[in-house]
C-alpha cells in the first residue's frame, strides 16, 4: 500500500511547472518563430524537451493522484492539464493544496493512532503490577 508522501507532492509540482513553462515556450516563443520568421532552430530541442517532460509529468501525476486515492476522472484531468497553456500552473496549485490537506489530515490519523496505542500500552502496563501486600 503506497502513501501520500511530502516528496510526491515536491516531484508532482517541479514536473507541473516544468511542462506549463516548456509548453508556453512552445506555444508561444517557438511556434511563432517557425510560422512568421521561417526559423525552425528551436522547433526540434523544445518539442523534443517537451515531451520526454510531458512524458515523465503523466508517471509523476500518476503516481500522485493513486497515492491521494483520486478519482479517475480527476485523475485524467491532471495528467490533461499539460497540454492546455497556462492551465498547468492554475491547476497545479489547487491539486497541491488539496493534496497537501489530505497529507496533513493522513499524519493526523496516524499521530492519534499512535497515541491511542501508547495509552493502550500505558493501560495494560499499571493493570499488570501487582498490588503491594497490605498488613492486616
Amino acid at each position: 500500500m503506497t502513501t501520500l508522501t511530502s516528496g510526491a507532492i515536491t516531484r508532482y509540482r517541479v514536473m507541473a511547472l516544468f511542462t506549463g513553462t516548456m509548453l508556453l515556450l512552445l506555444t508561444f516563443v517557438v511556434i511563432p518563430l517557425q510560422l512568421w520568421a521561417h526559423n525552425k532552430t528551436l522547433e526540434k530541442p523544445v518539442s523534443i524537451v517537451h515531451g520526454y517532460g510531458y512524458m515523465v509529468y503523466l508517471i509523476v501525476a500518476l503516481d500522485l493522484c493513486l497515492r491521494a486515492r483520486y478519482k479517475p476522472v480527476r485523475t485524467i484531468l491532471i495528467m490533461l492539464v499539460g497540454v492546455v497553456p497556462f492551465l498547468a500552473f492554475y491547476y497545479e496549485r489547487i491539486v497541491v493544496r488539496d493534496t497537501q490537506k489530505l497529507l496533513a489530515e493522513a499524519q493526523e490519523r496516524a499521530a492519534a493512532k499512535k497515541a491511542r496505542q501508547a495509552a493502550k500500552v500505558a493501560a495494560k502496563a499499571t493493570e499488570s503490577k501487582p498490588e503491594p501486600a497490605r498488613a492486616e
